[in-house]
């Protein structure tokens, strides 16, 4: 007799509409006949969870960027279970800020694996799926399956996200997980997603990652944190965001800090003294 397998359609950090307009149509064909989707956090808008919910049943968790209406009805955490394997799906972020933002300061994938793993064994789990990194991968480490199936959209507004992933998942009792992956933009085969665990975590984000930003925008980026978004967060965000999808919209063009001021001085959102601070600077 066969053993029965249950098939997983893996996806993260979609952040729609906010980093990304819409669930790209291939991923609908590339999760054609699984038996869940598993959705790991930062979803965006929850209509996102309503269109795969047309694939198949979903299971969805909050990320650490998400809208307020997400972080309020999707849970930190949640554990599915299938014939001899039982998962627990999280976004895979600290919950406590302070200690998030000291995690993303270490490279080394250790200490970040070594947490993953304690957080599946404090449930008995033999498989996590998480997200946040953006970083599509699967992995064997103390005695967990960690797996990610990378991201739709970029976790900011200065990056894109150059390799769009999502995975399937296919279980049976009497095997180890299989895991494909597949580029949204070349859906047609699946992906190797080998990551160097020597190399770092950075090496590994800058496969995945590409900046949006020239040099000098870069080179000004603590003037603009301290003098412009930290005085105006809720007006910047928009500008941040028209300046992304241009930038998306014309072949990844960068974004250079003459189009930021260009847009902080036409703004009828920007406060006037902050007009001022930057007519002064830039002027």
């Amino acid at each position: 007799m066969t053993p029965r397998t249950t098939t997983f359609g893996l996806i993260s950090d979609t952040h729609i509409p906010d980093r990304w307009r819409a669930l790209p149509p291939s991923v609908f064909d590339i999760f054609d006949g699984v038996d869940l989707v598993l959705h790991a956090g930062d979803v965006g808008d929850l209509d996102v969870i309503d269109q795969l919910s047309s694939i198949a049943p979903v299971v969805a968790v909050h990320g650490n960027d998400e809208c307020a209406t997400a972080t309020d009805v999707l849970p930190f955490q949640q554990m599915i279970t299938a014939p001899n394997h039982r998962i627990l799906l999280t976004h895979g972020h600290h919950p406590d800020r302070a200690q998030e933002l000291a995690l993303r300061k270490i490279d080394d994938w250790t200490p970040k694996l070594d947490r993953l793993a304690d957080m599946a064994h404090a449930v008995d789990a033999s498989i996590l799926v998480y997200g946040h990194t953006h970083i599509g991968w699967a992995i064997h480490h103390d005695g967990v399956w960690i797996i990610n199936p990378g991201a739709i959209a970029s976790g900011n507004y200065s990056m894109r996200q150059k390799l769009q992933t999502v995975a399937r998942l296919t279980l049976a009792a009497d095997r180890d997980p299989v895991v494909n992956y597949f580029d949204i933009t070349h859906p047609g085969q699946p992906i190797e997603r080998p990551v160097d665990l020597a190399a770092g975590f950075r090496a590994a984000f800058d496969t995945i990652s590409e900046s949006l930003v020239t040099d000098d925008l870069r080179a000004n980026i603590s003037w603009f944190a301290d003098h412009v978004y930290a005085q105006a967060p809720e007006q910047v965000f928009p500008i941040l965001r028209q300046l992304m999808f241009r930038s998306l919209d014309n072949g990844h063009a960068r974004i250079r800090i003459t189009d930021l001021v260009d847009e902080l001085l036409q703004s009828p959102n920007i406060p006037g003294a902050i007009k001022t601070h930057v007519q002064d600077t830039w002027g």
